[in-house]
């Protein structure tokens, strides 16, 4: 009976996730579409894609805090009310013709706020939703295989196609994802209120904490290390891929969507066998053959002008690097306490946010001083590097060793 209960509220977070998720694809996609109307200025447009990193660099750790501080069901309820609110209001403007650019900057800015505050809730839910720990691989790969599927297969043509014929209507299928998302939650049965949150405590003694447990952890620690990295590795690969396509493969631009594809069916491959090579390998080495895996591929990558050749690399890093996202988050959630979950997953996030950017302009710089595969040949060597440093510093054994001793921690409590 627990068994069926827990089965039933995983089912109805996956939806909800599922649902926000869409509505997140579907929000992207015509936003851009929506501000290439209203400017045709390279630094106003590329301003809507940057602001979408501030709130988390600015507001990742103090919604942590949040999180771990109040009921995260309600903290999760409490944002899709707002942003299903803040999509009518530009459905509203977009129907009227008032529609504004610094109005699209608001949106970018209130909705990317309130997603440091839903993500970290939803993520911090897990462990309580699922109940057995063992099981946390799988419900990670089935919650990151649902949202490949509808941001990456989904939300992208729907979005352009319902947009080509109404912009409002657009925003209205991105309202009607929000509410239902919203609705979902509400109906998750369960408290998700930490019994020994940080209280009152003041906001960046709350922050010291998760920071310090970070540092003081072993096997954290070297997680981060590794995630620096490879989210460094990664903004650099990727950040040409639209020039190196065009200018090394020959892809016309009709076909560029089709080739980003193959790393999105890499991914959805991926985030349904992490649970699998988990069992099979140990944590540990499942996060080591990712890393490889991902370096091998961006090194396939960079030495083919090949177009087949270089859509099985991108399909293979596709795969790696969402095996590696699912064993490494379920790992930290088995590693963390969950008074101290929404702090820890806010850590991980404003690093790997915080680097991304400095990946990418690395990238560019490497491509001027070399050529368009240059950024992609360092990259994979990077990626290679982290990976022979989780082979020392994440064994299995020392995997397994902390998730006993954190296994012990959480039944004491």
């Amino acid at each position: 009976m627990a068994e069926s209960m827990e089965l039933s509220r995983f089912h109805r977070l996956w939806a909800a996730a599922a649902a926000g998720n869409l509505g997140d694809g579907v929000y992207r996609v015509a936003i851009l579409l929506l501000a290439a109307r209203l400017t045709s200025d390279p630094v106003a447009f590329s301003a809507l894609t940057a602001l979408g990193f501030v709130p988390w660099l600015l507001l990742g750790l103090p919604a942590g805090v949040l999180v771990d501080r109040y009921d995260r069901r309600r903290l999760a309820l409490l944002v899709g009310i707002v942003r299903t609110a803040v999509l009518v209001a530009l459905l509203a403007a977009v129907a009227t013709d008032v529609v504004s650019l610094w109005l699209l900057y608001g949106v970018v800015v209130v909705l990317g706020a309130g997603e440091t505050v839903y993500d970290t809730s939803i993520h911090s839910m897990v462990p309580a939703v699922v109940g057995d720990r063992e099981r946390l691989e799988a419900a990670n790969g089935r919650l990151q295989g649902a949202d490949m599927l509808v941001q990456n297969f989904i939300a992208p043509p729907l979005a352009s196609a319902v947009f080509a014929v109404t912009a409002s209507g657009a925003f209205g299928v991105n309202v009607a994802c929000y509410a239902i998302a919203a609705a979902l939650m509400l109906a998750l049965p369960g408290t998700y209120r930490v019994a020994q949150g940080n209280g009152t405590a003041p906001m960046g003694r709350a922050i010291g904490e998760a920071l310090r447990f970070v540092r003081g952890h072993r096997v954290h620690r070297a997680m981060l290390s590794v995630v620096i990295v490879l989210g460094f590795a990664n903004a650099m690969a990727t950040a040409l891929v639209a020039l190196w396509t065009r200018e090394t493969l020959d892809v016309p631009e009709a076909a560029f969507g089709a080739f980003l594809l193959t790393a999105s069916v890499g991914g959805l491959l991926g985030s349904q066998t992490a649970a699998p090579v988990a069992r099979r390998t140990g944590r540990g080495r499942a996060m080591v053959l990712a890393a490889t895996v991902t370096g091998v591929g961006m090194l396939l990558a960079a030495a083919t002008r090949n177009l087949f050749v270089a859509a099985v690399a991108w399909a293979l890093t596709g795969w790696a690097i969402l095996v590696w996202n699912v064993v490494y988050g379920s790992l930290r959630q088995r590693l963390t306490p969950d008074a101290l979950l929404g702090r820890t997953i806010g850590v991980y996030r404003v690093v790997a946010w915080g680097v991304m950017p400095l990946g990418a302009l690395a990238g560019g710089v490497l491509a001027d001083a070399g050529d368009l595969r240059t950024p992609i040949l360092v990259a994979a060597l990077l990626t290679l590097a982290a990976g022979g440093y989780a082979a020392s510093a994440l064994t299995n054994a020392r995997i397994d060793a902390a998730v006993a001793e954190a296994d012990l921690a959480n039944a004491r409590q």
